[in-house]
């Protein structure tokens, strides 16, 4: 696997908010992800455009067949 960073959003980061989105993906024979989609967020559209940009920068080990996979990302500042 390899996974890209999260970028937090400098307008979120400065307004102190945290938060989490899901995505749902699937793993293309390749390793590539495609198909990546918002599936539920706390705030909405908040996280969104960042959760997908990574998302769609991730590569995993090749896979026979395509798969579907989900996961949540979590937005926290350091305290």
């Amino acid at each position: 696997i390899e996974d890209a960073a999260v970028v937090y959003p400098p307008r979120a980061r400065s307004r102190g908010i945290e938060g989490w989105v899901d995505v749902a993906f699937t793993v293309d024979p390749s390793g590539r992800v495609i198909d990546a989609r918002v599936l539920s967020a706390q705030p909405v559209g908040t996280f969104d455009e960042a959760a997908l940009d990574a998302v769609r920068r991730w590569r995993y080990a090749p896979v026979p067949t395509p798969q579907g996979a989900n996961v949540r990302l979590r937005f926290q500042l350091e305290r």
